[in-house]
């Protein structure tokens, strides 16, 4: 059995554009400073990529694929929506801190954000509760097909 080790991967001051606000002029994609410390646990002595903590995919997604989603008027939602992606990826991460701060909220501040630490337990508690909240799906009415004779 391979030694496994608590390792951290942090993301620091990375800038990525996205559709964040209440406000009309936040409709539109605005800088988004994020930074991330991921913790978990990995192998003492990784030989591949595959044995690691893999910080580019997670890049990736805050450039490319995140900024795609639709707008939406809380940052807490961005913030949630960056934990869920962190945690499902991997499921080696035990603990996750993130910071979301845009740059443009408030004039007077050279930005204004958001930080939440959480433990994967954490988090799998928080998904179950929320599935639990989640009204059933509605049951789709099949209709008969007739045919004319």
């Amino acid at each position: 059995m391979a030694l496994r080790s608590k390792w951290t991967v942090r993301i620091h001051r990375f800038e990525t554009w996205l559709r964040v606000g209440a406000g009309d002029e936040e409709q539109h994609a605005q800088p988004v400073t994020v930074s991330l410390r991921i913790c978990g646990l990995s192998e003492t002595h990784p030989e591949t990529l595959d044995q690691c903590f893999d910080y580019q995919q997670v890049c990736h997604w805050l450039a490319e694929d995140w900024p795609r989603t639709p707008h939406t008027p809380l940052l807490e939602t961005r913030l949630n929506e960056l934990v869920e992606h962190v945690f499902n990826h991997d499921k080696r991460v035990m603990d996750l801190w993130v910071g979301l701060y845009k740059s443009r909220a408030v004039r007077e501040a050279d930005y204004v954000g958001l930080e939440r630490e959480v433990s994967r337990r954490q988090f799998q508690e928080q998904q179950r509760s929320a599935a639990e909240l989640a009204p059933p799906p509605k049951k789709q009415v099949r209709r008969r097909r007739t045919v004319a004779v």
